[in-house]
Formats: C-alpha cells, structure tokens, sequence
C-alpha cells in the first residue's frame, strides 16, 4: 500500500512540476520587470535542472525532490521511506553531487546553435 502511494505521490509530482503555465489571456495581467533575455536563460536554467534530476535514478531523485522541492525534513524522509536518517543524508549527498557532475557536463558540452 504505501509503495503505491509513494508512485501516486512520484506522479503527482512530475505532473505539478511540468504543469507551471501561464495561459495567453493571464499573460497581460503579469508585470515583467525582467529583460526577456533572463527571462528565457532562467527558463533554459530550469529546463536542463529538471532534465537531469528526470536522468537520474528514483532512489536519489525522489531524496532530491522530497529535500529541495518538497522542503521535507530529513526525519520525514526516512519516515516515508522507512530508512535511517544517515541513509536520507548520505543519498542527499551522493544526489547532490552527481546532479552537479551531471549540469557541470552539460555546461561544458557544447551546444548546437538552431538557424
């Protein structure tokens, strides 16, 4: 049962996470006081982070996202995940560090330039 609440919440998840939109009839309500160059880089930003946590495997990036996403505690994660706190911490860490691998290659990778 709560392997299955755990996939429902996963799912739930994702599903908030790519559902941030802002319809064309909205869009005139919403000040801009950025330039649409930062506005686009920050998009681009968000867009290779959510890239590379969805590379990574479930068990650091369902840490990751209860940790930075969901601002759980660690006592709460080892809770929902039924292991020790130090666990929760080390695949913080070991998450953490290979998400910043991860973004410190696709930063160095060159990229193609569309026409």
């Amino acid at each position: 049962m709560f392997t299955i609440m755990r996939n429902a919440w996963q799912n739930e998840i994702r599903r908030q996470f790519r559902a941030h939109e802002v319809w064309l009839d909205a869009a005139g309500d919403v000040e801009v006081t950025e330039s649409p160059e930062s506005l686009l880089t920050q998009k681009l930003l968000v867009s290779e982070v959510r890239a590379a946590v969805d590379s990574m495997p479930a068990f650091w990036r369902e840490v990751i996202v209860m940790r930075d996403l969901e601002e759980l505690s660690y006592s709460e994660i080892s809770t929902i995940l039924e292991c020790p706190v130090g666990t929760v911490m080390s695949r913080l860490a070991r998450a953490r560090s290979a998400l910043r691998r991860i973004l410190t290659g696709r930063a160095a990778a060159p990229r193609e330039v569309p026409r």
